[in-house]
């Protein structure tokens, strides 16, 4: 089974393995260092068989020495009789994001976004069951890390046990996302508003300035820069308010948003521009300051695009999904 990939097209040990060298050329980590398996994974907040497997392949490139039961030493052994123990939370490592964002996280948080995100790109096209050891093989985690996600997948009704106990989800069904919709145009609003107070007006004339440029014919518009404008308005402007239940309330009730970037990868862009002119909009509302006018013209927005998506669901139903997580197989 293939592993689970980060950072474009490189799997978890390679990260690990191209952080670590990095750190030992650069002295952050010193020659005599000891790291043991459970320390390294601990300090990079990923699970032990990548650093293991990290670790082995540093070993055969020389950069560091195995210690038998006592784990490795950064460079050669050299007679070393008692390598430093030293605490790597300790040291100032330079780790990219995809490790360093991820210190501290509950193990299940490590892999929920990507699990929610495979799931959510299937959905529209069908019915799948859900592997637990699949899951577990996929991102080098333990059973319990697996059913933490999945657990909590089914509290928020992504997914749901059928009658042999199996995990399945989808199908996608328009009444699925009417039902999100209620939700969202009930809250999204209310959490704009409360965020308008803490926006950067230099962000928001960007954003705008990009839609005048797109509308006036100057830029072509592009998948990535619809993509970014939408990111922009129901990501990026909703961090600002403080309330972290309601922005998550408000992020599970985006599917739509999957649902128009899943039609943009099958059929394309078409007819973007009045999502465009509802975006500035809100945009012009944000950017004098008035939360309130913003709220209303957002929900005036989430009601257009519901329309536009339940529209671009009916398409997509009759193709089938172009890439699917290893875990997941279709039934229906």
């Amino acid at each position: 089974m293939a592993k689970a990939k980060l950072a474009g097209s490189k799997p978890y040990y390679q990260i690990v393995r191209e952080a670590l060298r990095a750190n030992v050329v650069d002295g952050n980590l010193p020659v005599g260092t000891r790291l043991l398996v459970s320390a390294v994974a601990d300090r990079l907040g990923v699970s032990r068989p990548p650093v293991k497997r990290a670790l082995d392949l540093l070993v055969a490139e020389g950069v560091i020495a195995p210690l038998s039961s006592q784990g490795y030493v950064v460079g050669a052994l050299g007679g070393q009789e008692s390598p430093a123990r030293t605490n790597l939370h300790g040291l100032t490592l330079d780790l990219p994001p995809e490790l360093g964002s991820k210190l501290g996280q509950p193990s299940w948080e490590r892999i929920f976004a990507a699990v929610e995100a495979h799931i959510m790109n299937c959905i529209p096209f069908g019915t799948f069951q859900i592997s637990e050891a699949g899951i577990g093989g996929y991102f080098d985690v333990s059973r319990t890390v697996v059913r933490d996600v999945l657990s909590r997948m089914d509290g928020r009704g992504l997914i749901e046990k059928d009658r042999s106990s199996h995990w399945i989800a989808g199908p996608f069904s328009a009444r699925m996302l009417d039902d999100a919709h209620e939700v969202r145009r009930l809250l999204e609003p209310g959490a704009l508003a409360a965020a308008q107070p803490h926006l950067d007006s230099s962000i928001l004339a960007k954003a705008r300035g990009e839609i005048d440029a797109v509308l006036e014919g100057s830029v072509k518009l592009t998948r990535e820069a619809v993509e970014r404008l939408e990111t922009d308005l129901h990501v990026k402007a909703l961090r600002s308010q403080r309330n972290r239940p309601l922005a998550q309330a408000v992020q599970l009730s985006q599917i739509s948003l999957v649902i128009n970037r899943l039609f943009y990868t099958y059929i394309g862009l078409h007819e973007e521009n009045e999502m465009l002119r509802e975006h500035a909009l809100v945009f012009d509302h944000l950017l004098l300051g008035d939360g309130h006018g913003a709220a209303v013209a957002l929900r005036h927005h989430l009601d257009a695009d519901h329309e536009r998506a339940r529209a671009r669901l009916k398409v997509l139903s009759v193709f089938d999904a172009a890439e699917i997580a290893p875990y997941l197989t279709r039934i229906h």
